[in-house]
């Protein structure tokens, strides 16, 4: 489990200003980098001299690299879900075959982030935070993007929630040796084809 120190000033919102804005985004683009490391590696401090910002920058926006990796994860899924909202165009009226693979390749594109970027991936399993706590917020914000975003092509987030979960389990089994990528995929496949046989409540609604 990682613990956070107890002395963290909270972050700031996301600036409006262009200029400030476009130093925002360099941070997170140099924390996709840093995210591939394992989170005890990953430094605000490191990222920002990375990215050409400032210390005193960096550390308005981002007073840990909790706060910065799952705001480089929040970021990520938007743009999943840009992509799976033309998924979800090309599947309208097609069987449940074509749902199915639309599905499990944007389910596998989430367990692929998630392998590929242990530090995030460890925020979001192995963080431990006060339920009053921002990050406690931003944890909860990304878990009910994930969900919509893939209850969008499962039929809900209910569905999307049961995905994530197996995803989480998925990668969790492929860091610990217990399973190999492929395999996971392969599971993530059968699950999505047996959601997509069953109707569900976002359908018949």
């Amino acid at each position: 489990m990682l613990e956070l120190p107890k002395d963290l000033v909270s972050m700031e919102a996301p600036p409006t200003t262009p200029r400030l804005a476009e130093r925002y985004s360099r941070l997170l683009e140099a924390a996709a980098e840093f995210a591939r490391l394992e989170y005890p590696e990953v430094e605000v401090s490191a990222v920002a001299t990375r990215a050409g910002v400032s210390l005193s920058t960096a550390y308005r926006y981002f007073p840990s690299s909790a706060h910065l990796l799952l705001a480089l994860h929040r970021r990520q899924l938007l743009e999943l879900r840009e992509r799976v909202e033309v998924r979800a165009k090309n599947a309208r009226g097609r069987g449940p075959e074509e749902r199915s693979r639309q599905l499990a390749g944007a389910a596998i594109e989430l367990l692929q982030m998630r392998l590929s970027q242990p530090a995030v991936n460890s925020c979001l399993d192995e963080l431990v935070v006060p339920a009053d706590h921002e990050l406690a917020r931003m944890i909860g914000e990304v878990d009910e993007l994930s969900w919509s975003v893939l209850g969008r092509l499962g039929g809900g987030a209910a569905r999307g929630r049961s995905i994530v979960l197996m995803v989480s389990g998925l990668v969790s089994g492929i860091r610990t040796g217990r399973l190999l990528p492929y395999e996971a995929e392969q599971q993530l496949k059968d699950a999505c084809a047996l959601l997509e046989s069953r109707p569900s409540a976002a359908r018949l609604a």
